[in-house]
């Protein structure tokens, strides 16, 4: 019994003696964490609080009539977690939610019941449902059954995030390029510093494991919306200018090509298509060629070759070469006339309207070969040995060889003047071809009018950008205008010569592997000029590479700058401005009657007619909230062109079905 008694008190004393200890431990570890343990309480905060990036919002691009190119929209990727879905509400509204989805993604519903039941089995916890989802039916999905039980009953998971929507889709897509993991290209590569605005930066508390709370501090930075950059892209002829490439491109069955057009005294680019043909046998805009593929122009150097040798007096327009039946041999090659028509004495103009290789090489080569250097100097003076520094990134360097180093032979001249040896880019030659059209002003290509940020203006361009004010005597330059025009009336061109609608340019063709022996030979052709030819108003080159079916530039090139040409000069003779005006009235009625997006932010336009992706967007990023019907064109709107519009309000639309 003693003995009992014993060894119940040396447990009682054992136990005590624990929870003594115990209890002495806590103290200590507490006193050690308040007053020592600073790197444990860095971790603790480390795991609960952090500093979060506001990403932000990025700025639009706009087209000439201020439509929108490039914006940044709210989109949604919605995950469900089976797990957090309790079994009795799961096979309660199973079905109703899978008739739900069905009508919402038109899909059939026993597709989703029974990949439900399958994930609910298996406890999937972040199974993804849909992504990229825009507002309207993001908040019709949350109304669903069992979604409309949140998160933690309804596994209902949301990841909110900013996409980028280009809405020219291929028309423009490389063009309009990208600022992302591939890089920087196009216009929001260029001016990215000016779209990309100004992060912000916030302290969050965890709250669960992936739910995090805004905290209140003093260190908070608000993002600093990027600047909307106003381009000087018009829809309308990158539109025709598209059509008409793509037309080209698949009955010539080519490798690729490129379109741009420009405004002759303003420098500004409103078209720039780009096509190249994908593995599926389509075309797609993957690769500017516009800017940067460096080439040898061909034919259409030609024009450069006479300009050089009219401005040093070496030609008269009235002289006559002796071409010599179409055939020239010098250094033990021979060159050759592909267009030879008979004749074998011919002037000047008559030798770019044929585009003779033998009489332009004769013109250059007794003139220059003493003193080849005379020659090149007029391409360092029209900069054509250097980039014209355009914003766009990824412009290639041109290529001019220089007599007396390892690039110059003793045939290097002569097949310069027609357009080997020398490596340009097509918006590099459009440039030189441009200032022709200009008298000789040479102007940088812009293609950008305005930066405005929160609607004020911090850069504008109110004048062309001069690279050289005079290429050319003026006496020199009639002359070749005249040259180019009669390539159109007599030479290469004239098939498609038109008294109403009269163009001056030079055809071009280019073999592109006649280095490598054995192989067939595959071509560039190509077409630049001017419309009109008197008075011109646009610039135009086109280039298309390595056709299947012709390959002159009169087969090939000439057709898509006719159709250009033609489509757009009913809006030369009789073009249509839509001016804002400081009264309101005639704003609200121009508004009214104009299918334009916004002029003025809280007035509401007529948007009768537009495809609802594409204003939707447009209004749910400016702060209203839409609500609608359809998924086509919009056929009514609650708010009536020309109304205010207040903040956060809700507009209705129907759209076709």
């Amino acid at each position: 019994m003693k003995r009992k008694r014993y060894i119940l008190l040396y447990k009682s004393y054992l136990v005590g003696f624990l929870f003594i200890f115990i209890a002495t431990l806590i103290i200590f570890n507490l006193f050690y964490i308040q007053n020592y343990s600073e790197g444990y309480k860095k971790y603790v905060i480390k795991k609960t609080i952090r500093t979060n990036l506001i990403k932000a919002k990025r700025g639009n691009i706009y087209a000439l009539d201020n439509s929108i190119l490039a914006m940044s929209v709210i989109r949604y990727d919605i995950h469900i977690d089976f797990r957090s879905i309790p079994e009795k509400l799961f096979q309660d509204n199973i079905y109703s939610l899978c008739n739900s989805l069905d009508l919402l993604f038109k899909k059939q519903k026993f597709f989703f019941y029974k990949k439900f039941q399958y994930e609910k089995k298996r406890g999937n916890r972040y199974f993804l449902l849909a992504k990229n989802l825009d507002y309207p039916h993001f908040k019709i999905l949350r109304r669903f059954p069992i979604f409309n039980k949140g998160q933690i009953r309804g596994g209902f998971i949301v990841e909110k995030k900013i996409c980028r929507i280009h809405t020219l889709e291929n028309i423009g897509k490389r063009t309009l390029g990208f600022d992302d993991h591939r890089g920087k290209a196009g216009l929001e590569g260029a001016f990215s510093k000016y779209l990309k605005g100004k992060d912000g930066k916030r302290l969050e508390q965890r709250i669960s494991f992936k739910i995090w709370k805004p905290l209140k501090s003093e260190n908070e930075i608000n993002p600093e919306d990027g600047k909307d950059v106003y381009s000087t892209i018009d829809i309308y002829l990158q539109d025709i200018a598209y059509h008409a490439l793509l037309q080209e491109l698949s009955i010539s069955q080519a490798h690729h090509g490129c379109v741009i057009l420009m405004d002759v005294k303003t420098g500004e680019i409103p078209a720039m298509i780009n096509l190249e043909k994908t593995k599926k046998n389509t075309y797609e805009d993957l690769r500017n060629f516009s800017v940067w593929e460096g080439s040898e122009p061909g034919s259409t150097f030609k024009t450069m070759a006479i300009l050089a040798a009219l401005e040093d007096k070496k030609i008269d327009v009235n002289m006559i070469i002796n071409t010599k039946g179409g055939v020239m041999k010098l250094k033990g090659k021979k060159i050759r006339d592909t267009h030879y028509n008979g004749n074998v004495k011919m002037n000047p103009k008559q030798i770019l309207e044929l585009s003779s290789n033998v009489g332009i090489a004769k013109i250059i080569y007794e003139n220059y070969k003493k003193n080849p250097e005379k020659f090149i100097e007029h391409f360092r003076k029209w900069k054509l040995d250097k980039k014209i520094g355009i914003e766009i990134p990824g412009e290639s360097m041109p290529f001019i060889p220089t007599p007396g180093k390892k690039n110059w032979s003793g045939i290097t001249l002569p097949w310069m003047t027609f357009g080997y040896n020398i490596k340009l880019t097509p918006l590099q030659i459009l440039t030189f071809y441009n200032a022709i059209a200009n008298h000789g002003k040479m102007i940088k290509p812009l293609f950008i009018r305005e930066i405005k940020h929160y609607g004020k203006s911090i850069k504008k361009h109110k004048n062309p950008i001069v690279m050289n004010p005079s290429i050319a005597e003026k006496s020199s330059l009639k002359k070749i205008q005249n040259m180019l025009e009669g390539v159109v009336k007599n030479g290469t061109a004239k098939k498609y010569y038109h008294p109403e609608y009269p163009y001056a340019g030079k055809t071009g063709t280019t073999q592109l592997n006649y280095w490598i022996k054995g192989k067939p030979l595959s071509y560039n052709s190509s077409f630049v000029g001017y419309f009109p030819a008197k008075n011109p108003k646009y610039s135009c080159i086109v280039v298309i590479s390595k056709p299947e079916k012709g390959y002159y530039g009169i087969e090939v090139a000439v057709p898509v700058f006719d159709k250009i040409a033609k489509s757009i000069y009913p809006r030369i003779e009789k073009k249509v401005f839509f001016k804002k005006n400081k009264n309101q009235k005639d704003l609200l009625n121009q508004i009214t009657k104009s299918k334009n997006f916004f002029i003025d932010k809280w007035i509401m336009p007529n948007i009768i007619s537009v495809p609802g992706k594409e204003i939707i967007p447009i209004l749910e990023n400016m702060g209203f909230h839409i609500q609608y019907e359809g998924i086509g064109k919009v056929l009514t709107q609650s708010v009536q062109p020309g109304k205010k519009l207040k903040k956060n309000q809700i507009i209705f639309l129907k759209l076709e079905e």
